[in-house]
């Protein structure tokens, strides 16, 4: 009898095992995926914005990659996962079982301590999100008015989009000019001071408004509200203030860190139920929260097919060792990348040439 592989989820740490769909039916496995259509690779979204990549570069045809392989995909999310039946239910279709599941359903910008903000802005995350931001700011041009844009957050993902945003802008010769709002004096502080002076000299050459040690309070219909009362207008605002787990594992009862990431020991594997497994930003690993970055999603996937493929078999898993530290490449739009590695950083054209070539070959793998 043949035994069925849930995955729910099409992220980082799946694509590697939905490329082996008709590997695993071999080995008597069915393989169904529960996921939207398309994948948008994140470290080509800031540059959707910018122009320096097509929409179609940073996406894989889910659908197609399964289907092609003799798998079942059905478009549809997961909102709650019986684990004690091993059953999961979905939104829109009738619920699936499972002899094995795997959970790769990501992270979510966190918006609920600032009110409003949910309302009237829009979140970095999903990816496709950056596509509805760049076709406003065409959209904007074309009606011959310039929008005046704010992005919260000063970490890597705010940082690098409002570069990219500063760029487009400057190229369509706008004299209006995003805003960038930190809480921290200081930005990219997890990357140390290099890479976060190297940062804000740049932003501030494309004469971002940078509006630092800020605490946003409040978001309403056209302005955000500071800590010190102050208000900053916007027509676009973008929220980039971190990231927090999917809602699912927690209010499917399964055991949870405090954010709400799912508990799996080394072997990538739930704590209470070894049929469940799960990868990239959606798992506390080993006691530990990784930082939430899509390389590790990625060094995850091949351990996690073993995985999979290992215990429908009933044979040994193999524990994932995640690196101590990581390279790390943002887009600044200009045709530069900013590099950090460990201490050391610094802002060249060969880093945008290396950070293209990962991200257009990690895309290829999968689109072929």
């Amino acid at each position: 009898m043949r035994k069925r592989l849930v995955l729910v989820g099409g992220g980082h740490a799946h694509l590697y095992t939905l490329r082996q769909t008709a590997k695993l039916a071999e080995l008597g496995i069915s393989v169904v995926l529960v996921a939207p259509r398309i994948f948008w690779y994140s470290g080509t979204g800031p540059g959707i914005v910018s122009g320096s990549h097509a929409p179609d570069q940073g996406s894989v045809n889910l659908q197609s990659l399964v289907q092609r392989r003799g798998g079942v995909f059905i478009e549809d999310e997961a909102i709650r996962i019986d684990a004690s039946n091993r059953r999961v239910f979905l939104r829109k279709h009738s619920p699936l079982s499972y002899d094995a599941l795997s959970l790769n359903v990501g992270s979510q910008v966190s918006t609920e301590d600032i009110p409003g903000a949910e309302e009237y802005g829009i979140t970095v995350k999903p990816i496709s999100n950056l596509v509805a931001v760049r076709k406003e700011l065409i959209a904007s041009e074309a009606r011959g008015c310039e929008a005046r844009i704010v992005v919260i957050g000063g970490g890597d993902a705010g940082c690098e989009l409002v570069a990219n945003i500063g760029y487009l802008l400057s190229e369509l010769n706008w004299k209006e000019r995003p805003t960038l709002v930190s809480a921290t004096l200081n930005l990219m502080e997890n990357h140390g001071a290099n890479a976060g002076l190297i940062m804000t000299k740049y932003l501030r050459e494309l004469r971002t408004n940078l509006v630092l040690g800020a605490k946003v309070i409040r978001v309403h219909a056209g302005a955000i509200e500071l800590e010190n009362d102050a208000t900053i207008p916007f027509d676009l605002l973008v929220i980039a203030t971190g990231i927090r787990p999917s809602t699912l594992m927690r209010s499917s009862g399964l055991p949870v860190a405090l954010d709400g990431s799912l508990q799996v020991n080394r072997y990538l594997q739930c704590v209470s139920y070894p049929e469940i497994f799960a990868a990239g930003d959606c798992i506390c690993f080993d006691g530990r929260i990784l930082p939430r970055i899509g390389v590790y999603a990625v060094r995850q996937a091949p351990v996690l097919y073993h995985n999979l493929t290992a215990y429908m078999a009933a044979k040994d898993l193999r524990p994932f060792h995640p690196q101590r530290s990581y390279l790390l490449i943002l887009n600044l739009g200009d045709g530069t990348g900013l590099l950090s590695w460990r201490r050391l950083a610094n802002r060249s054209r060969p880093a945008f040439w290396l950070k293209d070539w990962i991200d257009r070959r990690f895309v290829a793998e999968f689109s072929r």
